[in-house]
């Protein structure tokens, strides 16, 4: 179908444009981020769809639980990835002859990850919510999911040797299997346990697919090996982007824990309705950087100077699409909330119309850091995202109990911008002779 189009294309433009369209590289990678798009919007669309019924079926309250639930969780996500995906993603690419090690290793480490990421949240759970607290029994459920993302080792290989399609095959199955589900929770009646056990399974058969995929490849995970002075290399790589990943993962969801610890649970209903809106389109960055990275490194490998020009083109075309993104959701705010999650979330309104220019931001982040992991800058990856989740965590006590959740939306578009106020001081003007 890719191939059809890429025909179609190049029979309306200029002959001498037509040898771009032919090279092997350019359908390589136009075939591989094609995928990855069509395949997001058919999962995100789904997702969405399904999540907005949710969202109408519980309510606010309830659905303010949930989200609190998800968010707390995700604060301690980053401890099972130990931050190695970036990592193996560029050696996979750099070294494709070590294979097996590399993802045995990265697999073992993962696993490692995952225990500790769960005994994190559980003690946290109790810690901020109590021990006999339903809530934090929703937290240490849903923390067995951790469990379930190692497997994801495999994503990072298919992203590195630009086979997209088997991932998102397995995402686009689960996201099937799971909604289906979630449907026949909504129509049975059935309580919040039960969505977050669907929850659960989204990472299961994700990773059951993945497996499938990978030996459809003529590739065992057995053959995989586990090396401890390998692990030591990654670890020594992976550390920083680890506690940049702390801060990272605490930028993206602290804001929802604070508003449920502050204003409740009704609050954090609210709020996560402009948070579900905007966070569709957070697909659209991770498909460029992820499908275009393999061929960033490879460039800073052979030619300085062509690294540097598909950096600058990359920034300019991400930056025109994230205000594209926020400009027409801030003006059609309030008939989209009112369309999507009814009246009962009109609430969101003034959130969302500030919330989705954080957009922006995000999306000039998401090539800031594969510039910088393509650059093996992994101090600087955490510099950044410390700096955005100190300002987060700083507004966010400031601005909460004097403006309520206008103040929160404000805090996180003030993170979201930090990378892109790198991007300008330091990125541009000191590489200015370069790009």
């Amino acid at each position: 179908m890719l191939d059809k189009i890429i025909l179609k294309i190049e029979k309306n433009i200029p002959e001498k444009w037509r040898g771009i369209l032919n090279h092997d590289g350019f359908k390589r990678y136009f075939a591989n981020t094609g995928w990855m798009f069509l395949g997001q919007v058919f999962y995100l669309g789904v997702s969405f769809l399904v999540g907005a019924w949710i969202a109408r079926y519980l309510g606010p309250n309830k659905y303010g639980l949930v989200s609190y639930v998800i968010a707390f969780t995700g604060l301690f996500s980053f401890i099972g990835p130990l931050g190695v995906d970036g990592i193996l993603n560029r050696e996979l690419v750099s070294h494709p002859e070590k294979r097996d090690e590399l993802l045995g290793t990265s697999f073992r480490l993962k696993i490692i990850g995952s225990i500790l990421a769960f005994v994190t949240a559980t003690v946290f759970a109790f810690i901020f919510n109590g021990l006999y607290s339903l809530t934090s029994w929703l937290i240490i459920m849903f923390s067995v999911s951790f469990f379930f993302q190692a497997p994801n080792v495999i994503a990072t290989f298919f992203y590195a040797q630009v086979k997209a399609k088997e991932n998102i095959k397995a995402q686009i199955i689960a996201a099937v299997a799971s909604s289906m589900l979630k449907v026949g929770l909504i129509l049975l009646g059935g309580d919040i346990i039960w969505l977050l056990i669907i929850y659960i399974f989204d990472y299961v058969w994700q990773a059951i697919f993945l497996v499938k995929f990978y030996n459809q490849q003529g590739l065992k995970i057995r053959s995989w090996k586990f090396e401890a002075g390998l692990a030591k290399s990654i670890w020594r790589d992976s550390w920083p982007l680890m506690l940049s990943a702390i801060a990272s993962f605490a930028y993206l969801r602290i804001d929802q824990v604070m508003i449920g610890k502050i204003m409740g649970e009704t609050a954090v209903g609210i709020y996560a309705a402009a948070v579900k809106i905007t966070e569709v389109f957070y697909f659209l960055p991770i498909i460029i950087c992820g499908s275009l990275f393999p061929a960033i490194v490879n460039a800073r490998n052979a030619d300085i100077r062509a690294y540097y020009r598909r950096l600058k083109n990359l920034y300019v075309l991400i930056g025109v699409l994230g205000f594209l993104v926020a400009l027409p959701i801030m003006l059609l705010a309030a008939p989209v909330i009112s369309f999507i999650f009814g009246s009962q979330y009109l609430a969101a309104v003034p959130i969302l119309q500030i919330y989705i220019w954080s957009s922006v931001g995000l999306f000039l982040g998401a090539v800031v850091n594969n510039q910088l992991m393509a650059e093996n800058r992994t101090r600087a990856v955490f510099a950044i995202n410390f700096t955005a989740m100190a300002v987060n965590v700083v507004l966010n006590i400031i601005l909460i109990p004097k403006i309520g959740l206008i103040g929160s939306a404000l805090a996180t578009l003030a993170a979201y911008s930090i990378a892109s106020i790198w991007l300008l001081f330091f990125g541009v003007i000191k590489s200015r002779k370069k790009y």
